[in-house]
């Protein structure tokens, strides 16, 4: 089991390509996890669950608790082509990554610029030869600030997934003369779709078919992972029944995320299952709710969490990073964008915040939020 520095890839492409297998964990976490991490994979070797070729990459989704996914280092390989047929990245670029190689977002961005012949910076601060990126939202903010300060002279293209990217943010980096392409996946699913223009709808990545099935996305693809590394784990990864397998004998996969395909194909993501908000029989996708509010004048960052309700079962509650000093000017403006939201999703408690806390990719850690919320940690909104 490897961390996350920048000798991650060397150590992994060895393993894997030698017939070997190899896992990446966050070298950062608590001894009890590491401990727990190497007693699944010793139990999953000495079973016969691993292979030459598999990959396990830990993920805590919005769960905060690390669960590892089997993938083959075959289901990655197989999306080189595509992934660099959409960005444009080649032998020519150096790619910069930002956030931590135990996250499967930056591994594969190496992953995938050691395939395609380019070079590959990890380091959190911007390097000057570079020419494309991969970022988190988060990340992207930043790398964003840092270029109209003059820094990234060279990149031409940023490569987004992981949260919701705000439009304001695309056409930040898009003034800088960046092509911006965004994709939808997960680590079970890895790649599902994509867009560059920023409409609403995005397309299926390149060998991915994607279907709805009571509004809970699933997908084909040569790009799924093989499952949990632990047998027993209560991941969001389903498989369709065997009346549903292709010819081919695949099958359909999905982790709960909702959203619906279009007339045309397209894919609407509504939001990321695990983090919706069941209030008196009301299912609240809360990225829907993050989006509403998030245009209200003077609100920098939200997060929609849900927080447990005695009558209702859970309300729903929103952290906001005020732009400026919380007034009544920004409660009004927040009360005037809830007013559109049906009544169910708006949230009955507001919080102020410093800055939304997240995990170590850069993703908004809603566990943490939503326990800061319950323990009363955040300050009432106005209060």
């Amino acid at each position: 089991m490897v961390g996350a520095g920048a000798a991650v890839l060397p150590a992994v492409l060895d393993a894997v390509r030698g017939g070997g297998w190899a896992a990446v964990a966050d070298p950062g976490w608590p001894a009890p996890l590491l401990a727990r991490a190497r007693e699944h994979l010793a139990a999953a070797q000495e079973e016969g669950r691993l292979r030459g070729g598999d990959l396990v990459l830990f993920t805590s989704g919005s769960t905060g608790r690390p669960r590892g996914v089997v993938r083959t280092a075959a289901s990655w390989d197989a999306s080189t082509d595509a992934l660099s047929a959409l960005t444009g990245i080649g032998a020519d670029d150096v790619v910069w990554l930002p956030g931590p190689l135990s996250s499967s977002l930056f591994l594969h961005g190496a992953w995938h610029a050691a395939a395609a012949g380019a070079g590959a910076v990890a380091q959190p601060a911007p390097p000057e030869r570079a020419s494309a990126l991969h970022a988190v939202p988060a990340l992207l903010a930043r790398a964003v600030a840092a270029a109209e300060g003059g820094a990234l002279p060279r990149v031409r293209t940023a490569v987004v997934a992981g949260d919701a990217l705000a439009p304001a943010l695309r056409a930040r980096a898009q003034a800088l003369g960046w092509r911006v392409v965004e994709y939808y996946g997960a680590a079970e699913l890895s790649f599902v779709a994509w867009r560059e223009d920023g409409r609403a709808a995005m397309r299926p990545f390149p060998g991915v078919r994607v279907r709805a099935r009571d509004g809970v996305l699933q997908v084909r693809s040569p790009y799924l992972s093989r499952g949990y590394l632990d047998p027993a784990d209560d991941g969001p990864l389903r498989w369709s029944g065997p009346e549903d397998d292709g010819d081919d004998g695949s099958a359909w996969a999905g982790v709960g995320d909702l959203g619906e395909v279009t007339g045309d194909g397209g894919v609407l993501l509504r939001g990321r299952g695990g983090s919706a908000v069941t209030t008196g029989g009301h299912t609240v996708v809360v990225e829907e709710v993050e989006r509403a509010l998030a245009g209200a004048d003077g609100v920098a960052e939200v997060a929609v969490v849900g927080v447990p309700s005695a009558r209702l079962g859970a309300v729903v509650a929103a952290v906001v990073v005020p732009a400026d000093r919380p007034g009544a000017r920004l409660r009004e403006a927040l009360a005037r964008a809830a007013r559109a939201l049906p009544r169910p999703a708006r949230p009955v408690r507001w919080h102020a915040a410093e800055a939304l806390p997240r995990t170590a990719a850069g993703k908004v850690d809603r566990a943490a939020l939503a326990q800061a919320v319950r323990a009363g940690a955040l300050p009432r909104l106005g209060r």
